[in-house]
């Protein structure tokens, strides 16, 4: 049960939310760092992780971005579950084409510790559409994850990724938003060159809430929650273990130009 939790959390920490932002690129010089905590429940599941991430806009509507996650706490019907240690790096690329349309890429690299990551390169591209109303921001994007078979000889399977955030306009100083991330596995995994599951087809569902509170011109922090529904490999449960994977997350943010 606990190598299967892993596994569909590993395929959603890999599809969702992957990319910065779902908002236009920037201004050319400008950067963002950000200090992120995550706290992920299920049943007798339970992690704490923290992630650095950054990125920077060398050059007029071009962005790149560096993700560098851990895990810190794992329990497991209340044990350490020895999960703990450095996950795979991620290094991106987004262009911003026109003024509501970008395209993105997103490789992520097996540097972390073997029983908590995928041992292959994870690929993960797509587009994404925002505009603001006045009232109301829309950010959006469509990507596809696939990772390649690792030394295990395990391949993970193909994930189509779609996601909507609506970031009303209410505040100059909070500025709350909500969300969901839908994805949908392609294929099955395969193990040495065979079918290794029946994946194809499933649908996961992750709503999430949040808020953006701004300290000043260069700092903020961020609060969120979100909750998985779905079919057993997206939504990290198996066996009679239905409950719901819920996740709150916090992060502190430094910007600059």
């Amino acid at each position: 049960m606990l190598r299967k939790i892993l596994m569909g959390a590993a395929v959603l920490a890999t599809s969702s939310f992957a990319t910065f932002s779902n908002f236009p690129v920037p201004a050319a010089q400008s950067g963002e760092v950000k200090i992120v905590s995550d706290f992920t429940m299920q049943g007798d599941w339970k992690d704490l992780g923290l992630s650095a991430k950054g990125r920077f806009v060398p050059v007029q509507n071009l962005e790149l971005y560096l993700k560098l996650p851990f895990t810190v706490v794992t329990r497991w019907e209340g044990h350490d579950a020895d999960k703990e240690g450095m996950k795979n790096l991620t290094f991106g690329g987004r262009y911003q084409i026109i003024s509501t349309v970008a395209a993105f890429l997103d490789v992520t690299f097996p540097t972390g510790k073997d029983a908590i990551n995928d041992d292959g390169f994870s690929f993960y591209f797509g587009g994404q559409y925002s505009k603001d109303f006045g009232a109301v921001a829309l950010g959006s994007e469509v990507g596809l994850t696939v990772i390649t078979e690792g030394s295990n000889h395990k391949k993970p399977p193909m994930v189509l990724s779609l996601n909507a955030e609506l970031d009303p306009n209410v505040s100059p100083v909070v500025t709350p938003y909500f969300g969901a991330t839908m994805n949908i596995i392609l294929t099955n995994p395969q193990a040495n060159g065979h079918k290794d599951g029946e994946t194809s087809g499933d649908v996961g569902i992750s709503p999430y809430v949040g808020a953006n509170i701004k300290i000043n011109q260069m700092f903020s922090f961020d609060v969120s929650a979100s909750f998985t529904l779905g079919d057993d490999y997206l939504a990290a449960t198996c066996d009679d273990n239905t409950k719901t994977p819920i996740t709150l997350s916090a992060s502190f943010n430094a910007s600059f130009k």
